[in-house]
């Protein structure tokens, strides 16, 4: 935080002259700068803080009941998009790996506003998240009743629960 020092001007101790009238504008002018210029930095200190304030956080646990094991090896991949339009093109915002099986899977420092959730299971072992899942992979959306991908507004009460199978494969 920026320290304050306060400033005290009287303009009782110039007489009424020309210069002195040009002095009292300068000085004015100044102070007026100065002011801003401490005020500005806390501006911006109060906006990154308010910013900081607004992420939330999303908290998804999957739970994989198909014929494979959820291992080391063969994980749980779970991604966050910022658009309900997942496909093998869609860029994640945030991707997390789980190596167990029915654990949770948190991201931290989500931007506002809502994000959509797919989720994959690694079965042949080669997946490294920088690409979609391997064709024939069971994957999942996160869906409300309707079937459309369901939206999740980042914060306490974002807490998701994704059970699936080999029902869905990568196509």
């Amino acid at each position: 935080m920026n320290d304050l020092v306060p400033v005290v001007v009287s303009f009782k101790q110039f007489r009424h002259s020309k210069e002195n009238g040009l002095m009292k504008k300068v000085l004015t002018v100044v102070i007026a700068v100065m002011c801003i210029g401490a005020t500005g930095p806390l501006r911006a200190g109060t906006d990154a803080s308010e910013a900081r304030l607004t992420a939330g956080t999303v908290k998804v646990t999957v739970n994989y009941t198909g014929k494979g094991t959820v291992d080391a090896t063969h994980k749980l991949w779970v991604w966050i998009f910022d658009t309900p339009n997942i496909g093998a093109g869609s860029q994640p915002v945030d991707q997390i790996a789980l190596d167990k099986n029915g654990i949770e899977a948190v991201f931290s420092n989500v931007a506002p506003g809502q994000v959509w959730i797919a989720v994959a299971f690694d079965q042949q072992g080669l997946m490294s998240g920088n690409e979609p899942p391997p064709s024939g992979s069971p994957i999942s959306v996160y869906m409300g009743t309707d079937g459309a991908p369901m939206a999740v507004t980042p914060g306490d009460k974002a807490l998701v629960n994704i059970t699936f199978d080999d029902t869905m494969k990568m196509p």
